[in-house]
């Protein structure tokens, strides 16, 4: 007989790099999923996106809207953090341990089956959910804002999946009726899967000048542009120059590697010049959790150049450029990474300063809390746009006054190159 677990979050909740979450878990049918109205053929709804990630509305059993991260790289659907007053009744089955990326230990998650979704004229039943017992990735606080978790394949397994990320807005389509429009502009490259996860082939340019074909998982759920794996290709190293560095955070913990700029990326028509590629170490991807063969992760600093449909019926991605395609990859030229401790309160603190870094010679510390960037108030500034200036070219003058222990301190430096 099932239990009913209530969740309700009473207690006020005292440079994200990089996501792609990896489940290994046992995968469990997920019920059903369709339009609301009979005989609709396509639903758009319209997203957010901060730091590259895409953030659509979700009803789980009537509850409240909850915010989800759109996410290729996952199976399963999790919850991974409620926030102030948020309710959810949830049919609790059993617990099972779960892991990812991330150096660590597999966590233990709650299985719920049985629930309804909803979202923007789509209904589902019958939905498996994992909820996270520990709120491992602390989503809200890196991005800003509310974040309760994360779905993939429940949406992709269902629709034809259209992104505009010029307009902020996603297109559900009925397979049955829908055939893509390829435009003039537009390549089609096939995609493989292994078990329920999208892959598709590129080609990478090391610093020799050696072109690598390399296998990449196709997660719009990763911010990062480009993730690759030494070793796992000849030719395939950190190229010199790198810089050791937290990559993100996974379901086992702190992901940590190199970052990096190779001279091309290249694919099918499309070349990129100069991206900022992460290096994830060995600790994280060892070969226990690299069966699927995969070179690396191809994420949303690149997948946000184009308007994507991501087709799992015909295994087919479809890119067409954007406004966006020709905007350079930028690194934070600071040094600071900011936080927020009470997700949708604009109170930001200094939550890591790099060595070395300009802004650590400016005398900024851990734990300062921002008060004006630039002349500008900081509560009227969202994080996405604060960290925007941190990625602007060097040469930048940044003026900013924080309050450490109670008293004001204001200082200026100069953006610098990074890599």
């Amino acid at each position: 007989m099932r239990r009913r677990l209530i969740y309700t979050v009473m207690a006020v909740l005292v440079l994200f790099a990089g996501f792609g979450t990896i489940l290994s878990a046992q995968m469990i049918p997920g019920g059903s999923m369709g339009f609301a109205k009979p005989g609709t053929k396509k639903v758009q709804i319209r997203f957010r996106m901060v730091n590259n990630l895409i953030l659509i509305p979700v009803v789980i059993n009537g509850s409240d809207t909850l915010q989800f991260i759109l996410d290729t790289g996952i199976e399963n659907t999790i919850i991974s953090e409620l926030s102030l007053g948020d309710t959810l009744s949830l049919k609790y089955t059993r617990t099972t341990p779960i892991s990812g990326l991330g150096v660590g230990k597999p966590v233990d998650a709650v299985v719920s089956s049985g629930n309804t979704f909803s979202m923007p004229g789509i209904e589902g039943t019958g939905q498996t959910v994992f909820v996270l017992l520990q709120n491992l990735f602390d989503l809200s606080n890196i991005l800003g804002v509310r974040v309760h978790g994360l779905i993939g394949y429940r949406i992709f397994s269902h629709f034809i999946v259209h992104i505009d990320y010029e307009r902020r807005m996603i297109t559900l389509h009925d397979p049955a009726v829908y055939h893509p429009r390829v435009g003039r502009h537009a390549a089609v490259f096939p995609l493989t899967f292994r078990g329920t996860k999208p892959y598709l082939t590129a080609t990478i340019v090391n610093h020799e000048g050696v072109k690598i074909p390399v296998l990449l998982l196709l997660d719009t759920g990763l911010s990062f542009g480009l993730w690759l794996i030494p070793g796992t290709a000849p030719g395939l190293v950190i190229p010199p120059g790198s810089v050791a560095t937290y990559l993100g955070t996974g379901l086992n913990g702190r992901i940590n590697g190199h970052l990096a700029r190779i001279p091309e990326f290249i694919m099918g028509p499309y070349t990129f010049h100069d991206p900022v590629v992460g290096f994830p170490d060995t600790l994280t991807f060892t070969p226990a959790r690299t069966k699927d063969g995969r070179n690396g992760t191809l994420g949303a600093e690149v997948l946000r150049r184009f308007n994507v449909t991501i087709d799992y019926f015909n295994k087919k991605l479809i890119l067409e450029p954007n406004k966006f395609f020709h905007t350079p990859f930028s690194v934070n030229n600071a040094g600071i990474e900011i936080s927020a401790p009470v997700p949708g309160f604009r109170y930001y603190i200094i939550s890591d300063v790099r060595r070395g870094s300009p802004a650590a010679r400016a005398g900024l510390k851990k734990g300062d809390r921002l008060k004006t960037i630039n002349g500008k108030n900081v509560a009227h500034m969202t994080l996405d746009e604060i960290n925007k200036i941190f990625y602007k070219q060097p040469g930048h003058l940044i003026h900013i006054v924080v309050i450490r222990n109670g008293l004001k301190f204001d200082t200026r430096f100069y953006l610098e190159k990074f890599l």
